[in-house]
């Protein structure tokens, strides 16, 4: 026999919903219906005795388990709704990041029986087994948050049980840090590129002087470079050995002025491809266009440092570099955010605001006179 109390109904928006508890498991259920006077008599007199009729007899199990989705089948389908608005690289982030981190514990659970104790308690676990720093953790979560989200606005869930699950500390001691900018300087930047030869020496110098990203630059093709105007556009990005033209934002669609101390490196990278493919830079072991930037840190850039004596920073500092020089020299900070491809200057600004140079050396003097 059940122990079951008796059903209440409820509104939630402009719908009713009805709950009760069985056996000590809380179960709401939306009843599609508008949250009106008839609508509630209809309910109280046929809907809600119906629905005592059914868990008796066992039905209403029966018709829960085959109607409720599990967290894997419901994610697929969160994946496939959001494809149009994320770029592949993001989507590529947040399918690694499910199939690691949260299929293993949710995937098979129906995604009404998620609470928010059970994300409190999974989220500590990775925390303390992979040592995780918060930000990643939440960058993990947040792929589990707009899935719940999704199940939310179409009523398959009442609430987001993330909502209610306790907040993270700071971790200490994380195996995953956030890496902090360093940018590279000028007596840094050309002992690098001594160290390198050929398409190497002009792959780095492009990262170096355009402040483009590693896919955009492994994905750069001729038609795009503009001797004679002296621009380059980035139309296009290499993911995991893909072209894609979707990249990283609305802005990250630009055209980057090619500095004078570049234009000798591209010259020199036109001579061993312009002529035999689409791609400016191709591997110098294949001959074929980069599968990824991972190839350039493994070949190049780990080895370069090295010879050249330079303490170790991760490839994508090439672009903070860029980025950070340009403001500390007095550019005009809304021209950089353009030919950065940042979403906006506010997100320059948040980035790169300590290299904003002080220009008045005077500042709080004028409170004296």
């Amino acid at each position: 026999m059940y122990k079951m109390t008796q059903p209440k109904l409820f509104s939630r928006g402009k719908k009713l919903w009805v709950r009760f508890s069985l056996d000590n498991e809380n179960i709401r259920k939306p009843l599609n219906l508008d949250s009106t006077r008839e609508n509630r008599k209809l309910a109280n007199l046929q809907i809600i005795p119906q629905m005592l009729l059914k868990v008796y007899s066992g039905e209403f199990f029966e018709n829960e388990s085959v109607n409720i989705p599990t967290v894997d089948e419901y994610m697929q389908q969160s994946f496939e709704l959001h494809k149009g608005s994320r770029s592949d690289s993001t989507s590529l982030m947040y399918k690694r990041n499910y199939n690691k981190h949260i299929k293993p514990v949710f995937g098979d659970v129906k995604i009404t029986m998620v609470t928010s104790n059970d994300i409190t308690h999974w989220q500590n676990n990775i925390r303390e087994k992979e040592h995780l720093a918060k930000s990643s953790i939440l960058r993990v979560r947040s792929c589990l948050n707009v899935m719940f989200e999704d199940a939310f606005d179409n009523d398959i869930i009442q609430i987001n049980p993330i909502r209610r699950a306790k907040k993270l500390r700071e971790t200490e001691n994380p195996k995953v840090k956030r890496v902090g900018l360093k940018p590279f300087n000028l007596m840094e930047i050309q002992s690098i590129l001594d160290i390198l030869n050929d398409s190497d020496k002009n792959l780095i110098a492009t990262l170096f002087y355009t402040g483009m990203r590693a896919g955009e630059c492994i994905g750069l093709k001729w038609e795009y470079v503009d001797f004679n105007k002296k621009t380059i556009s980035i139309r296009e990005q290499m993911v995991d050995g893909k072209q894609k033209q979707i990249l990283k934002t609305a802005r990250s669609q630009r055209t980057i002025p090619m500095i004078d101390i570049l234009v000798p490196y591209l010259k020199k990278q036109y001579e061993l491809t312009g002529k035999q493919n689409d791609y400016v830079f191709l591997t110098s072991r294949s001959n074929k266009h980069y599968h990824g930037a991972g190839k350039i840190r493994e070949q190049i850039w780990v080895k370069a440092l090295k010879l050249a004596n330079v303490p170790y920073r991760n490839l994508h500092q090439t672009r903070g570099t860029f980025i950070s020089t340009l403001i500390s020299s007095g550019e005009d900070i809304n021209f950089v955010s353009k030919i950065a491809g940042h979403e906006n200057v506010k997100v320059t600004l948040e980035k790169y605001s300590e290299y904003i140079p002080v220009k008045n050396l005077d500042f709080g003097n004028c409170f004296n006179s």
